[in-house]
């Protein structure tokens, strides 16, 4: 990872504490973010992009939206099972909705062993929109670097 840019689209409805990236190792970055979720949310969506930066970034293969309640109830995206598989053991997004509250993410860093695919070596971004009730509340935007082992 790069660089780690959150927004708060609605500062009175979600507060962000922390949005970091931090150097445990030359080779090993982690991410930690810290929000609160300032009044209970039942109606959570989540839009995820990927884009590959080619003379600026350009989107690339994935861009979808899930809802995020009907989700945690019964996974059914092959691309969000992947992206979730990644965080699970390092957030407390696990349980159903409603939420509020803080909101965690702690020490995450990438692992090449879960993530199950092939892609190109070059610069990325994950970005993610969040909506609560259809509208936009905050934007996680994490930026990476992958190198294919040859």
């Amino acid at each position: 990872m790069t660089n780690a840019v959150c927004t708060s689209l609605n500062k009175s409805w979600v507060a962000i504490h922390e949005c970091r990236l931090r150097a445990i190792s030359r080779h090993k970055i982690t991410f930690n973010l810290n929000a609160t979720f300032l009044y209970p949310a039942n109606d959570i969506s989540v839009r995820f992009e990927v884009f590959q930066k080619a003379n600026g970034y350009k989107p690339w293969l994935f861009n979808t939206s899930v809802d995020a309640c009907r989700y945690v109830r019964k996974p059914f995206n092959p691309f969000v099972i992947m992206v979730v598989n990644l965080f699970r053991e390092f957030t407390n997004f696990n349980h159903t909705c409603p939420y509020v509250g803080p909101q965690i993410v702690k020490g995450f860093y990438l692992r090449s062993n879960i993530f199950p695919l092939a892609i190109p070596t070059g610069d990325y971004l994950l970005a993610l929109t969040w909506s609560f009730y259809a509208k936009p509340q905050f934007l996680t935007n994490v930026y990476f670097v992958f190198k294919e082992d040859l």
